[in-house]
């Protein structure tokens, strides 16, 4: 691989020149716990036995992913640019693959001992190779007779690489969707009105409410029928978009719960300074999930 400009950073890209070999490598695919990377061992055997002049490549045997060819290159006594006594590892997309960003990571494993490196690459037709010059020490691979140390198993080295496109996948828009008809008065099919009582302080009017402003807020008949019960039932009683008239619950708590069935969440703050007030509508309304998540602040904040 010819040389690319001075970086003072291990982590470089590479273009190939006529300095190399093949090698058949057992490759595997392994399991991950990360389900969107796709990793692979790749086992080169007899390592000791490789071509160790400094420059030197050695190719993998080719494996497949995200619709290519890959292989990883290691350079057993280093790249030119190496520090001297350091084992240079790359990963290669094979010619004619598409243009991709791929987070790489490439490891070597020896027990519950990991030497890992990771990078975020970008491989398109010029620029097929991303790795690092000074991966590890060709001297602590190997080990010695009194150090079990070593990463060779039989004089097997095995190297561990996992690869996750770092492209953007869509998401599936159904809640996003749902979220958008909220408070909706183009798609609605039912209204709202708000009104919360007060009551004055003179004997007269204690006797009847007071009713201040209302505050209308629109809905969708569907969609109360699956996440509010009781509010389902209340569009029963409205002919139409006659407006529904509710005089129990503060204003900004009955739309921060019509919220919640939507979709959308209820921030700290607002649990905080309401958690009664959620519990009670929550309750009242069939909100089984917010009425839980309140409570569990309300316990918090009271312990």
């Amino acid at each position: 691989m010819a040389d690319n400009n001075d970086n003072d950073n291990d982590e470089v890209a590479v273009a190939e020149d006529d300095r190399t070999t093949l090698v058949e490598t057992k490759i595997e695919r392994i399991k991950s716990d990360n389900p969107k990377e796709t990793p692979f061992s790749i086992t080169f055997d007899e390592f000791e036995d490789l071509p160790s002049e400094k420059g030197q490549e050695v190719f993998s045997s080719e494996f497949s992913s995200f619709g290519c060819q890959w292989r990883v290159g290691i350079y057993p006594g280093g790249h030119r640019r190496s520090l001297d006594g350091m084992v240079s590892l790359f990963l290669e997309m094979c010619p004619k693959g598409r243009n991709m960003s791929v987070k790489c990571s490439i490891g070597l494993v020896n027990g519950e001992d990991r030497i890992s490196h990771q990078s975020i690459s970008n491989f398109d037709a010029e620029m097929l190779s991303w790795g690092w010059d000074d991966f590890y020490s060709r001297k602590e691979i190997i080990g010695s007779d009194e150090d079990d140390g070593s990463f060779l198993v039989e004089g097997a080295l095995t190297i561990h690489v996992g690869m996750e496109l770092d492209e953007f996948i869509p998401k599936n828009p159904t809640s996003s969707l749902i979220l958008k008809l909220f408070d909706d008065e183009n798609s609605a099919d039912v209204v709202f009105e708000i009104c919360e009582q007060q009551k004055s302080e003179s004997e007269r009017d204690r006797k009847r409410a007071k009713i201040s402003t209302a505050n209308v807020y629109h809905a969708h008949r569907l969609i109360l029928q699956h996440y509010s019960p009781e509010l389902s039932a209340l569009c029963a009683t409205s002919d139409g978009m006659t407006p529904i008239t509710i005089t129990d619950i503060k204003p900004e708590v009955f739309r921060r719960l019509l919220y919640y069935v939507y979709g959308g969440g209820i921030s700290n703050e607002e649990f905080v300074d309401n958690e009664k007030d959620f519990i009670s509508a929550a309750d009242k309304y069939g909100v089984t999930n917010l009425k839980l998540e309140a409570e569990v602040w309300y316990v918090n904040k009271t312990e």
